[in-house]
């Protein structure tokens, strides 16, 4: 069997996926990696940022404290710039109604996945809007993660720390003893 904690990753991460309008399949335009771990140290860093330039991807990284945990503590984008590609952890989830997608807010900008599913950035909500705008993303994500328990997904790799793209693992092959 797998660990639960591979099906609680998926998921999470396929929920916020959804909900922030990114198919549900991989698209020609396949612009965006989607991934959990446990708390990330520099070192981790780095390396999610070697991975997300090797894939020539921008990347949503959800948190998790433990491999127990029962929710992400954190939302974290790995993001291609002009010269760089950087992290920006601590993303603030908002919704602007009960049926807008959710979008992310870091780095004094709202990010967005738009019509070619690519990641843009847009100008942040009114501040009076931000608070109710999280309650909704938030309560809408928790639900979608519940109804999508026990999701098995094919075609998911774990990356061991520190290593490259190539030496992924398929999900599938990862076992845990009983």
């Amino acid at each position: 069997m797998t660990h639960p904690y591979l099906a609680r990753g998926q998921a999470w991460v396929f929920a916020l996926r959804t909900l922030m309008g990114y198919p549900p399949y991989e698209p020609a335009r396949h612009t965006m990696s989607f991934c959990t771990s446990g708390p990330r140290e520099f070192d981790d860093v780095v390396h999610l940022t070697e991975l997300a330039a090797d894939m020539q991807k921008d990347m949503l990284h959800l948190t998790f404290a433990e491999l127990e945990s029962p929710e992400p503590c954190m939302v974290s984008l790995v993001l291609h710039q002009h010269l760089s590609v950087e992290w920006m952890p601590g993303c603030q989830l908002y919704a602007a109604s009960e049926r807008a997608p959710v979008e992310l807010l870091q780095g004094g900008r709202r990010w967005r996945i738009d019509e070619r599913n690519q990641l843009v950035s847009d100008k942040l909500p009114p501040r009076h809007l931000l608070a109710r705008g999280e309650q909704i993303a938030w309560a809408r994500w928790r639900k979608m993660a519940a109804d999508m328990a026990g999701l098995e997904l094919t075609g998911n790799s774990f990356v061991p720390q520190g290593q490259p793209l190539a030496d992924a693992i398929p999900a599938e092959r990862i076992k845990v003893a009983c």
